[in-house]
């Protein structure tokens, strides 16, 4: 099979989209992706980043396969778990204390945790397009709701709160471990009570 037809089959998979670091890890050399754009088969969306004639620009993938230490927390979390209707206007990602944010040249809202809690509720989430995100399981982000209730809106608060609370796949053990962890176990617990009054 050649190099060309491997790249198409790989893109069947990922709604159209590849990336250079895609190709490293399948041993094929990147100009292949160089030569597929000179001849109009591809599209460079992006450094490193390629759409075939029928892919769709991802923002969630694409900001991510270029900044992998970042996990999308708060806001853009709720929006990929389906907690929330409100389409973020901005993408919000958490990393580690002491990581560069000048590395981060795109649009985001960029949060900060220690390393003990950096990877707390790491998990993978589907995009709309269908492309695997890291993002905070919804028990991390209502433990950093909560911690940060403060720089919340109250409507987008409240709602999500309840929606959890009403939500079949909540899972409180977890909810209060994590808090323990992020030491805001009280605060947690005093809102649960709360809502569930």
């Amino acid at each position: 099979m050649n190099h060309a037809k491997i790249i198409r089959e790989k893109m069947k998979n990922t709604g159209g989209i590849i990336t250079a670091k895609d190709l490293r890890a399948s041993h094929i050399p990147s100009v292949y992706l160089t030569r597929m754009v000179e001849k109009g088969k591809l599209i460079r969306a992006d450094r490193g980043i390629y759409l075939d004639s029928t892919g769709d620009y991802d923002e969630y993938y694409f900001f991510q396969t270029k900044y992998s230490v970042a996990i999308f927390s708060y806001v853009s979390a709720l929006f990929l778990h389906g907690l929330t209707d409100i389409i973020p206007n901005e993408l919000e990602v958490t990393v580690y204390k002491g990581y560069n944010p000048h590395r981060i040249k795109d649009k985001a809202r960029i949060h900060y945790v220690t390393r003990n809690i950096y990877e707390l509720g790491l998990t993978e989430s589907k995009t709309a397009f269908g492309n695997h995100v890291k993002v905070y399981d919804v028990e991390r982000t209502i433990c950093d709701m909560i911690k940060n209730r403060n720089k919340i809106e109250v409507e987008l608060f409240s709602k999500t709160m309840h929606r959890y609370i009403q939500s079949p796949k909540k899972d409180l053990h977890k909810l209060y471990e994590y808090a323990s962890e992020m030491k805001v176990y009280q605060k947690v617990k005093d809102i649960i009570e709360l809502v569930y009054v």
